[in-house]
């Protein structure tokens, strides 16, 4: 029983293969021209014998015994039997043997809770770092609809702006600001499956995150986008870290931050700003520090020294509230 599940299991992997080849013959429109097929689909198995992805293509030319050249190629990547990841371009040249792929144009990755975007593509299907590597070498782009909810949301106009209401954790909060996605562009863009239920993104180059209440440039950044813990494939994911470097500016209404370094976690509801950290407010005033929290859906700021440095508050001027001193007549 074991020889025949291993003589199956090779043969699935070498089906994909199998149909290109049947298929070329018939379809050469002479001796000296590529083998060309129309509307061919490739599918490529993995070591259980389960589809790991799946290549459609309105045509397929041959330019050697592994590369293959492909017109509106659509590729599908599968995790525990389900499509993953779908990607499309207009074009695009795969080596099917090693599970790899780059065009020159545009290509389109949508994945369950995002949508990738970029020129100048590399595809490739096993990476040391996980599986399914994008890279978007020009013009990245990538919109999560989800968003980072109501992180970094805050009652501008409240009377306890200073302190958390806790109504920025209330379920009614939570789904008004679920659906404003945070949208991160890039000179450059790469992505992995890292594990089974996230993903790594990583942008580099002029790089600008927007979202609810939420502007960020940096010079790089990465994110981490995680579905929940029961890994359900029809779970949609949500961002669960980001942690940028180099020239940080973080505007949200009322408030600029600036940083180094900043680390972002949403499951703690905070956000670390070291190296050159200052925050600037519209209500408190300027702060200075080593590193300086904010806390999620506030105006609160913890502002922490360092062994070298003390923790610096300039609070606005005091506004004039009548009491003055009465200045005595000089006597004559």
């Amino acid at each position: 029983m074991c020889f025949f599940a291993d003589r199956l299991i090779a043969f699935l992997k070498l089906w994909s293969l199998l149909l290109l080849l049947a298929n070329l013959p018939f379809l050469k429109a002479n001796e000296s021209d590529l083998s060309t097929v129309q509307n061919l689909v490739i599918p490529q198995f993995n070591e259980d014998g389960h589809l790991s992805w799946e290549l459609h293509a309105s045509q397929v030319t041959s330019k050697d015994s592994d590369t293959f050249l492909t017109t509106n190629p659509i590729l599908y990547m599968f995790t525990d039997q389900i499509i993953d990841l779908t990607a499309k371009s207009s074009s695009g040249e795969f080596l099917l043997e090693s599970g790899q792929a780059h065009g020159a144009g545009f290509f389109d990755v949508v994945g369950s809770g995002f949508r990738a975007k970029g020129n100048d593509w590399q595809w490739v299907n096993s990476v040391d770092k996980g599986r399914n590597q994008m890279i978007f070498n020009q013009h990245g782009k990538v919109v999560f609809s989800s968003g980072l909810g109501g992180f970094f949301a805050y009652d501008l106009g409240g009377e306890n702006s200073r302190c958390a209401t806790g109504d920025e954790d209330s379920p009614q909060g939570e789904e008004k600001n679920a659906t404003i996605p945070t949208v991160a562009q890039a000179n450059y863009l790469e992505f992995v499956s890292t594990q089974k239920n996230s993903h790594l993104f990583s942008l580099d180059g002029n790089v600008s995150i927007e979202g609810d209440n939420l502007f960020l440039t940096c010079d790089n950044i990465e994110v981490l986008f995680v579905k929940d813990g029961n890994g359900s494939n029809s779970e949609i994911g949500k961002i669960s870290t980001m942690d940028a470097e180099g020239n940080i500016v973080l505007r949200q209404g009322g408030r600029v931050s600036y940083a180094d370094m900043m680390a972002l976690d949403v499951k703690l509801g905070t956000v670390l700003l070291t190296g050159r950290a200052r925050v600037v407010d519209d209500e408190w005033g300027e702060a200075r520090g080593e590193s300086i929290v904010l806390e999620k859906g506030n105006r609160r700021a913890r502002v922490l020294g360092g062994k070298n440095t003390r923790p610096r508050l300039e609070l606005p001027p005091l506004p004039d509230f009548g009491f003055r001193k009465k200045v005595k007549k000089k006597t004559q």
